[in-house]
């Protein structure tokens, strides 16, 4: 009977301990609300008068709470925000609460710069968390919620028929379109009632596909505290396509989220001008299977004694079936037109440890069985690939170092070379022959160890195939904020070089002193076209190879 009491107070305490745990907001766990950049990217911060989101536990309520009426309250469901900095503390306006995430507004009077934010829950208080406060730091809505992707955007048609922009419904150059977004700045009234309509005063820009548009209104929608509306036309030169990048740049320095918009001349279903094989099957929810061969050599002399130049053959293939639904997005398959530049940011470091710049390159939408590891034959031999998940697969071929005693192992030279697979559950055996070309040069890389981000940047090159595709990727990762950004931009069919803006450059972190705790590169991408032929197999609508020439340099970025 003692041990049972006993086991009863043990029970009772740690119960009530856990009742007692005090909220916490996790590490680096505020965002605008919209974009989700994050906070080691320059424009991670919170603009005064926008909508921002908190990330942590015991935060709210275990039964999620919407503010929904006004005026509203500095307190909602027994939970407060202070935003705090050295004597000066301002509440922020709760929206949200839950147990795990809290949307609110930022004070239009909150200060400049960086401050604390603490959650308070019937008097329990969190931890405090760094933010950055600027004036004015735009994010952009998307569909799918991510920050990514395809736009909160609405054509106007008429003003009671005003569709979201998708790749079934497209706009047109000189279409009116509703951008929706937070983050414009502060405004003059109060931030607890619904917004007077009008044109916020700072400087406001939208680009679409790299082209300027003309601004009708920015400002706040009459409708929701903290939530901006922005009006503008389609540029008329604008390019077409199914992920055209959208972004607005307020105050000439401070760059949004890019997100994507479908554009056609006549209403209907997108296309694009790179590998409109792939997005058709992509859109159509076809079954569609990729084998694809890659040699990257990354000139390593950033933080390093000496120079080294690291070479790498790999091969990967994956098969799936596509769940398109009504916003489809995959940043490894939804490419932006070329002549055109798109901007991904993230909470994460984007390459990890992979040498190889194709993140997310294998959906796992539906994979479908391929059976076993299919096999390589070209001019050095043949070899069987590796085993690997279920519908993708990765091998590693070979490689080299550059003053390294080892011998070079690599595989994936110039010539002529055969596929084979044997088939599986989902696709059926086939036999494909591609063609591995000479490389293309980068002939400007030498020049590329320091570039300016208040710059345009310059990168040319020469050979390769005729029907080749070119791209350009810049990472720029800072690891002490686990802070991400990449910009990729697709070269114009036939070009030798290409000039990237300075606005792709924008949300780039800046190397730090001790490069060591950045990871900062640049690779030149080329799509060859002697390389993309179809694998007809039993099971996949669509079937292509493929081998991409991956030059990469090491930068440092100021």
């Amino acid at each position: 009977m003692r041990n049972l009491i006993r086991a009863g107070v043990l029970s009772a305490f740690l119960m009530g301990a856990a009742v007692a745990q005090p909220p916490l907001i996790y590490n680096r766990s505020i965002y605008n609300a919209a974009s989700f950049m994050p906070s080691g990217v320059p424009a991670g911060a919170i603009a005064q008068g926008s909508i921002f989101t908190i990330f942590g536990t015991q935060i709210g309520p275990s039964n999620a709470v919407t503010a929904s009426s006004f005026p509203l309250g500095n307190t909602l469901a027994g939970v407060s925000i202070n935003i705090v900095q050295g004597s000066t503390t301002v509440p922020a306006i709760p929206l949200y609460v839950s147990v795990g995430q809290i949307n609110a507004i930022m004070p239009s009077k909150a200060p400049l710069g960086i401050a604390s934010i603490q959650v308070v829950v019937n008097n329990a208080r969190s931890n405090l968390a760094p933010v950055q406060i600027l004036s004015s730091a735009v994010g952009i809505f998307t569909a799918n919620g991510t920050g990514i992707g395809p736009g909160s955007l609405y054509n106007f048609v008429a003003q009671n028929n005003q569709p979201i922009n998708s790749t079934s419904v497209t706009a047109k150059p000189g279409q009116v379109i509703t951008l929706w977004a937070t983050g414009l700045g502060p405004i003059a009234g109060a931030d607890n009632v619904a917004p007077t309509a009008g044109n916020l005063p700072v400087q406001v820009q939208v680009f679409v596909g790299g082209q300027p548009a003309a601004v009708q209104y920015s400002g706040r929608s009459s409708c929701c505290a903290g939530l901006d509306q922005i009006v503008f036309a389609v540029p008329a030169n604008a390019p077409t396509g199914c992920w055209v990048p959208v972004y607005v740049k307020t105050g000439g320095t401070t760059i949004s989220n890019f997100v994507t918009m479908a554009i056609e001349p006549t209403p209907g279903i997108c296309t694009t001008d790179v590998l409109p094989q792939v997005t058709s099957a992509f859109l159509k929810g076809l079954r569609l299977g990729e084998a694809l061969a890659t040699r990257t050599t990354t000139r390593q002399d950033v933080g390093v004694l000496a120079p080294v130049d690291i070479t790498s053959d790999y091969h990967v293939d994956f098969a799936f079936q596509p769940d398109p639904g009504q916003f489809p997005f995959n940043p490894a398959l939804a490419f932006p037109p070329s002549g055109s530049c798109t901007v991904y940011a993230r909470q994460a470091e984007m390459l990890d440890a992979n040498s190889v710049p194709l993140p997310g390159m294998a959906p796992t939408t539906m994979p479908l069985d391929m059976g076993a590891p299919f096999l390589l034959t070209g001019p050095n031999g043949s070899k069987t690939l590796s085993e690997g998940f279920f519908g993708a697969r990765a091998s590693y071929l070979g490689g080299s170092i550059s003053n390294n005693i080892l011998s070079s192992t690599l595989f994936l030279d110039p010539g002529s070379y055969t596929l084979q697979g044997f088939g599986g559950m989902d696709v059926g055996p086939f036999s494909t022959s591609f063609t591995i070309p000479q490389p293309l040069t980068w002939t400007n890389r030498a020049q590329t160890n320091v570039v300016s981000r208040s710059q345009p940047l310059t990168i040319s090159w020469s050979g390769g195939d005729s029907g080749q595709v070119v791209a350009m990727l810049g990472f720029g990762e800072d690891l002490p904020t686990n802070s991400s950004a990449v910009f990729v931009c697709i070269a114009p069919p036939g070009a030798t070089s290409f000039i990237i803006p300075t606005d792709m450059l924008a949300n780039l972190p800046p190397t730090r002193p001790n490069p060591l705790q950045s990871k900062d590169v640049i690779y030149l991408m080329a799509l060859s076209g002697s390389s993309v032929k179809s694998i007809a197999a039993k099971g996949l609508d669509v079937g292509l190879t493929s081998f991409y020439s991956i030059i990469g340099k090491t930068v440092v970025w100021q």
